[in-house]
């Protein structure tokens, strides 16, 4: 699936920062409380974080000046909203080969537990 073009002129600024930076996503990941991993996703675009916080830090902590980080700032805000579209319309998980919803599942299961009673080496459980 495409990234959203608000997505990826966000990533791009979180690259360019980081790269000036010169550090590496686990030294920047340490200083801003998140795991290399996750800044490595805000870069690439693969995810936008849910609070501008651990943007504004980067943007601190990679020296950004005031015309980037209000750039920055209206980046994130656009990306957030495609995120919050995404997650919108995209479907819920399913339970695997079955199509269905899985807290459709869960409860369908949860209601056929409840009729039964269950045994534990030949003695009934009490309820």
């Amino acid at each position: 699936m495409p990234k959203d073009a608000a997505v990826e002129e966000f990533a791009g600024l979180v690259r360019a920062l980081k790269a000036r930076d010169g550090r590496s996503y686990e030294a920047l990941g340490r200083r801003l409380s998140v795991s290399a991993s996750t800044l490595h996703r805000y870069c690439s675009g693969a995810t936008v974080p849910e609070e501008f916080a651990v943007v504004d830090r980067l943007a601190l902590l990679c020296g950004a000046y005031d015309e980037e980080q209000r750039a920055l700032e209206a980046a994130w805000t656009e990306a957030d909203r495609a995120r919050r579209r995404a997650a919108s319309t995209a479907p819920g998980p399913t339970v695997a080969g079955r199509g269905m919803p899985l807290r459709a599942h869960e409860s369908s299961v949860s209601s056929a537990a409840r009729g039964q009673q269950e045994t534990v080496r030949g003695r009934r459980r009490r309820p």
